[in-house]
């Protein structure tokens, strides 16, 4: 996802015997089992798992553990808790495996507890933050309206789009493009399996901070780059693009603007990452046409997103699929439904170059 405004929105039993020695009986998420019974029970619990690591990412608790173990008195002093209760949630931290917890009653971070870190090179704390935080997970609760109605349970539970809400409350909007932010950081595997070389002008659609952009500009030195996105998202990239060692100055521009209306012409390259599966087809082919009515002939178009897998088949997207059931009107799509909106939009599908769990779908002009 990224943050992007619609066409519309322009001003966005309980007789189970538990399972280990926790006293309410959860079951963390992370427990490997091949008892069927345990599994789904693992299951039932998820959603414990999601709202701790939210807290402990919202508390800072790895953060104050970053320079050694620590009793639960200290942390709780340190991040302003109630010392008995932190100490019950720490103790289901150690047993999801975030914490370790010696006989002295010393509290230290795991290596799998260290990624919740602000300052870690490979810091989830952002989608920590996220993916609890009330405009993601209370639409969760709508998922039954969501599946039988077929239109986001975000729009029921909020009464407007997601992106729409989020264009009026900054808070959340800045926790949202804070994990976008964090996703476009790791592009290296994407630089590595595409070259720019041969660029000229690289428009990135809907590029927020501009990360993977810069990236890009600093493998392929002679391109110029246009970093497209609303004006209050690029207000957050005013720093992003130029805060390294190497200087972007003068190399990219930064333009701001409604992509269902039009994005800026002239480029050869224009790439949308994780953009489309946001949007209903319409909308997507609205967006893709646009770019398309902003080339050349001989421009090129990247999109970066997860492919589907066909429906007899599971994959990784599946689960980001149902996100953007709960979320907004888009979807994660196969590879043929990606090349039906290339067609609408007046591209050719030239090739699929998959990276990790994604993939960089190249379209051509036709």
């Amino acid at each position: 996802m990224t943050d992007k405004t619609a066409p519309e929105e322009r001003s966005r039993d309980a007789s189970r015997e538990p399972l280990n020695d926790m006293e309410d009986g959860s079951v963390p998420a992370s427990l490997p089992t091949a008892d069927p019974a345990e599994t789904l029970s693992r299951l039932l619990n998820g959603y414990q798992a999601t709202q701790a690591l939210h807290v402990a990412a919202r508390l800072g608790i790895v953060d104050v553990l970053q320079d050694g173990p620590k009793t639960a008195q200290v942390l709780a002093d340190r991040v302003g808790a109630h010392e008995p209760s932190l100490r019950r949630f720490l103790g289901f931290l150690t047993t999801l495996g975030l914490l370790t917890h010696d006989s002295e009653g010393h509290f230290a971070a795991t290596p799998v507890g260290a990624l919740l870190r602000a300052d870690h090179p490979e810091s989830e704390r952002p989608w920590a933050l996220l993916l609890g935080a009330p405009p993601i997970w209370q639409p969760w609760g709508e998922l039954y309206e969501a599946v039988v109605s077929g239109r986001p349970a975000f729009e029921r539970v909020y009464g407007e789009r997601f992106f729409t809400y989020l264009g009026h409350n900054p808070e959340q909007a800045a926790l949202f493009n804070a994990a976008m932010s964090s996703d476009s950081a790791n592009v290296a595997d994407i630089l590595d399996a595409y070259d720019f070389s041969g660029s000229h002008t690289i428009v990135d659609v809907g590029g927020g901070r501009g990360a993977l952009l810069r990236g890009i500009l600093e493998r392929a030195p002679q391109a110029k780059g246009i970093l497209f996105d609303l004006p209050a998202v690029l207000a957050e990239a005013e720093a992003g693009l130029e805060a390294r060692e190497v200087v972007l100055t003068g190399k990219c521009e930064r333009v701001g603007g409604d992509m269902f209306q039009s994005v800026p012409a002239g480029g050869d390259v224009y790439v949308l990452k994780r953009i489309v599966h946001d949007w209903s087809d319409a909308e997507a082919i609205q967006i893709l046409r646009n770019c398309r009515q902003a080339m050349s002939d001989q421009g090129k178009l990247l999109l970066i997103e997860q492919v589907r897998q066909p429906a007899t088949q599971a994959g990784p997207a599946t689960a980001t699929d149902l996100m953007m059931l709960v979320l907004v009107t888009g979807r994660e799509r196969t590879e043929e439904e990606f090349r039906g909106l290339l067609a609408a939009a007046g591209f050719g599908l030239a090739r699929v170059i998959p990276v990790g769990w994604r993939s960089i779908i190249e379209g051509v002009c036709v």
